[in-house]
């Protein structure tokens, strides 16, 4: 005789293999559904990631056509259209601030005789010369030895507006004779005028102690350069320069 097992118990066991079968269904349907929606996500998020990069390199690119189009229309401001030039210093500012910094240079009076010119003044050089006044004796050798370096310093630039002026104090009572002194300019080829100084009015109008010197007088009378004794001929003559420069753009 077989035996049978109890339809309560088989109907149960019926009931849990159906609600595990729907479980079971079930889980695997979420999974997919997630998987499903995972790509979904992380697409979503790189379009937007996309779209959030795409923003910034237009905000960027319009930051930076911006600043170049401002930079364009800034400009530099010696390139505005309309700006007016830079104003001049008036002759009367450009003495004033001369008078401040400046010796003005004396004039040439006194003198006991003239070689190579009828007459000469400073004063009626201003404005159109630069002057350079040289003392000298033509006894001392310091001064033979710079004799020709004043002499092409002339050559070279009497063109150009320069002016040289010799003055001849005496160092002794020989060199006060004038047939003596024109003697000695013409053997050292002075083509400039020379002043006598023999009773040393314009040696002391200028303070001076030294054979020789010289003295470098701009357009507007002020003196803008000294030297004593020989050498410095080079920066004499780029001084010279200088002032020449100077002279011709004040007659501009």
């Amino acid at each position: 005789m077989r035996s049978i097992t109890p339809r309560p118990i088989l109907l149960g066991l019926s009931v849990l293999l159906v609600i595990g079968a729907i479980a079971a269904i079930e889980l695997r349907l979420d999974a997919q559904a997630n998987m499903d929606r995972q790509p979904n996500g992380g697409q979503q998020s790189k379009e937007i990631a996309k779209g959030r990069t795409n923003v910034s390199d237009e905000k960027e690119k319009q930051i930076a056509s911006g600043s170049s189009e401002e930079a364009g229309r800034s400009g530099t401001p010696g390139h505005n259209a309309g700006e007016k030039p830079e104003q001049t210093v008036s002759d009367m500012e450009r003495i004033a601030n001369k008078e401040s910094e400046y010796e003005r240079a004396s004039g040439i009076s006194g003198s006991t005789g003239l070689i190579n010119r009828d007459g000469v003044s400073i004063e009626d050089a201003a404005g159109e010369k630069v002057v350079l006044v040289e003392f000298w004796t033509y006894s001392c050798f310091n001064c033979q030895n710079a004799q020709p370096h004043i002499n092409a310093l002339y050559d070279k630039y009497r063109d150009d507006g320069l002016l040289v002026v010799g003055v001849h104090s005496p160092e002794f009572g020989f060199e006060r004779d004038i047939s003596n002194v024109r003697d000695a300019v013409g053997q050292a080829n002075i083509e400039y005028p020379v002043v006598l100084d023999d009773n040393y009015a314009i040696w002391n109008a200028y303070g001076q102690r030294f054979w020789p010197a010289w003295y470098l007088i701009d357009a507007d009378g002020f003196v803008r350069y000294r030297h004593f004794g020989e050498g410095a001929y080079d920066e004499t003559d780029q001084k010279v320069q200088e002032l020449l420069a100077e002279r011709d753009r004040i007659s501009d």
